[in-house]
């Protein structure tokens, strides 16, 4: 009975306020990387897409997440929100494997391995994986790819171990069905290893179709801001929208703006500004600058390669000549910098560069 009062429903729902996965795949991109305001239809978006690709082409997906922890719940519940959309069929969850089949006349009958149309991956652990084909899937979805800060982290090399599933499961040139990669979050920080791997951008405007896509120079890879003005609104009117209204994390969870990123301290280095020393963080280098009569320093990524005072802020960072920073950060120049970021004189030349060096920061002085 509930399950028919939910279907009863369906033409009170206003699809277009959501996502529309449909018109993102009409780019034809590899992998899709999408962000998006809370409760914009990402996650509910990508699971209608795999169940309708099974249903109708009898293509399966893989659905993944970072550590163990993260995809025992989603998977459990993975249905249970879309079901109702579907009355004539029935879903299960076992293991790792996602079960979907129509109905049968017998409620006894016993499910079959053809009717798994899908799995879940492990990230951390998807390396076990290499051994194993996978030739029915069409669909990758990586659900909350993006973390907030708190006691998760970023694997190391995580890029690099998601590619090696993707390749596991699509057997570039093999003739494996081409594998659509979809990434999903929040909008959380545009300084994330994805974003810093690819060197990708968010999108400034609309396209021609009303969405906000930027699309990679070079690669198959397409970045989408989900915004909908529709969806802003009947947000922004519920009892929720009116208790966040003004905050920073109605910023975040309506209007769809990165909750951890602000532009507090962004500045362009000014034309006076000289060059003090190189440092060098997670194989990246930054410059950093300063103009004594501004009384300001400025971190960038323009930096003097031939300049020879450059300091290596990790052991994996440490290469000829380059000094190791000890101490937390009490040598010489760097101490400098160190004591004029506490009092507010140091600026960065964009997100990333000041995310980045939050952590350089946060490290030198604990």
């Amino acid at each position: 009975m509930a399950l028919k009062k939910l279907v009863d429903r369906l033409p009170e729902i206003d699809r277009s306020i959501f996502w529309d996965i449909g018109k993102t795949l009409t780019y034809n991109m590899l992998i899709n990387i999408i962000v998006g305001n809370r409760g914009g239809g990402k996650s509910y978006g990508a699971k209608k897409r795999a169940i309708d690709n099974w249903i109708k082409k009898k293509e399966q997906f893989g659905y993944i997440r970072r550590y163990k922890e993260d995809l025992k719940k989603p998977m459990e519940q993975f249905f249970k929100d879309i079901e109702w959309e579907y009355p004539d069929y029935e879903f299960k969850v076992s293991g790792d494997k996602f079960y979907c089949r129509l109905k049968p006349a017998d409620e006894g009958e016993k499910w079959t391995e053809s009717d798994c149309c899908g799995y879940g991956f492990v990230l951390s652990t998807a390396n076990n994986k290499k051994s194993i084909s996978y030739p029915y899937i069409t669909m990758l979805i990586y659900d909350e790819f993006l973390l907030d800060k708190g006691n998760q982290r970023y694997l190391t090399n995580e890029v690099e171990q998601l590619l090696n599933l993707y390749e596991t499961v699509a057997r570039p040139g093999t003739g494996h069905p081409r594998v659509v990669l979809f990434l999903l979050a929040n909008a959380i920080s545009v300084t994330n290893p994805y974003f810093l791997y690819w060197n990708l951008k968010m999108p400034t405007r609309a396209d021609k179709n009303g969405k906000y896509i930027w699309k990679h120079p070079t690669r198959p890879i397409l970045v989408e801001d989900v915004r909908n003005e529709k969806f802003i609104d009947v947000k922004k009117n519920t009892e929720f929208g009116q208790l966040i209204e003004g905050t920073n994390y109605a910023e975040y969870s309506i209007e769809n703006k990165f909750l951890l990123d602000n532009d507090t301290f962004i500045e362009k280095k000014s034309q006076k500004a000289r060059y003090l020393f190189t440092f060098i963080y997670k194989e990246k280098k930054f410059g950093v600058w300063a103009d004594y009569h501004e009384g300001k320093m400025w971190v960038s990524d323009d930096i003097d390669p031939s300049f020879i005072l450059v300091y290596s802020l990790t052991l994996k960072d440490h290469q000829p000549n380059t000094m190791f920073l000890k101490g937390k950060g009490r040598t010489g120049h760097f101490k400098a910098f160190v004591e004029n970021y506490k009092l507010g004189n140091v600026y960065f030349e964009s997100i990333n560069i000041k995310n980045m060096c939050y952590e350089v920061i946060q490290m030198v002085m604990n």
